[in-house]
Parts: structure tokens; C-alpha cells; sequence
């Protein structure tokens, strides 16, 4: 047998407590993969998160993503968003990607919208409901295509 066999078998036929001590191992892997080749360890946490969460920024990620953003960083909460969108009536739009969109508008149209809220509000919607792109054009954009 081999590595590979071992852990199908204990996630086929294991217990809770052996799929418990798997994640546990695993976890230490990773940690020194992190501490020797910080690029894979990136590679393998992001497909762990594709593994658990698909293809969608859950909140966590999302604050990271706009706590990295420049200029300026974050303008607005969460919080705060998902308030613009109930006032300004935009529904059917993911409250995490409506959060990350428009604070990366405020970060590079700045100069171009300056406080108009409308402005911001119109491009962060045009942006995710783009007919020419991709279903998960948010999470691919900011997981690949921004600096990070």
C-alpha cells in the first residue's frame, strides 16, 4: 500500500476521530510547507478553499482581498454596503461581492467618481453582472488576475 491508499481508505471507511487526526496531519503538513515553499503552501490553501467554499469570496476572504487594496484601502464596511444596497434597491447581487467590487472601484476610479456614490454604486453593479464574463468573474479576478 501507499500514502494515497491509506488516506482514501480512512476517508471511505474511517472513523470521526481518524478523519479528525487525518485533518490534524494535514494541517501540520501545511504548516511546514508554509514555513519552507510559502507558493505552494498558497497554492494547496487555495485549493482547500475551492474545496469547501466552490468558487465564491466567503467574508473572510473578502476582508483580506479589501484590507490589500490601494491606494486607499478600505472605504466602506460591509456593513455599510449591504445598506447601499438595500437603499438603492440592488438585489440579486451577493452582499461579499458588492463589498469587494465597490471598494475596489473606490480604490481605482477615485480620481474619475470622487464622492459620487452613484457612480460607485453603477460600475460595482455593471462590473458583477457583466453578460460577457464568466459566472465567477468575482472570485476569479480578485484570485488571479489582482496583485495580492
Amino acid at each position: 500500500m501507499d500514502v494515497e491508499e491509506y488516506i482514501e481508505k480512512i476517508v471511505k471507511e474511517g472513523s470521526i476521530q481518524e478523519m479528525e487526526h487525518l485533518s490534524d496531519m494535514l494541517e501540520d503538513l501545511l504548516e511546514m510547507i508554509q514555513e519552507y515553499d510559502p507558493a505552494c503552501y498558497k497554492e494547496y490553501e487555495m485549493q482547500l478553499y475551492k474545496m469547501a467554499y466552490g468558487m465564491k469570496l466567503n467574508k473572510q476572504m473578502a476582508e483580506e482581498i479589501v484590507s490589500k487594496m490601494t491606494p486607499y484601502g478600505k472605504k466602506w464596511s460591509i456593513e455599510e454596503t449591504r445598506r447601499m444596497q438595500e437603499e438603492y434597491g440592488v438585489d440579486n447581487i451577493d452582499n461579499v461581492d458588492f463589498y469587494v467590487v465597490i471598494n475596489s472601484a473606490f480604490n481605482d476610479f477615485r480620481d474619475l467618481f470622487g464622492d459620487n456614490i452613484e457612480s460607485y454604486i453603477k460600475y460595482t453593479v455593471d462590473f458583477i453582472r457583466d453578460e460577457d464574463a464568466k459566472q465567477d468573474k468575482v472570485f476569479l479576478y480578485y484570485t488571479t488576475i489582482v496583485k495580492n
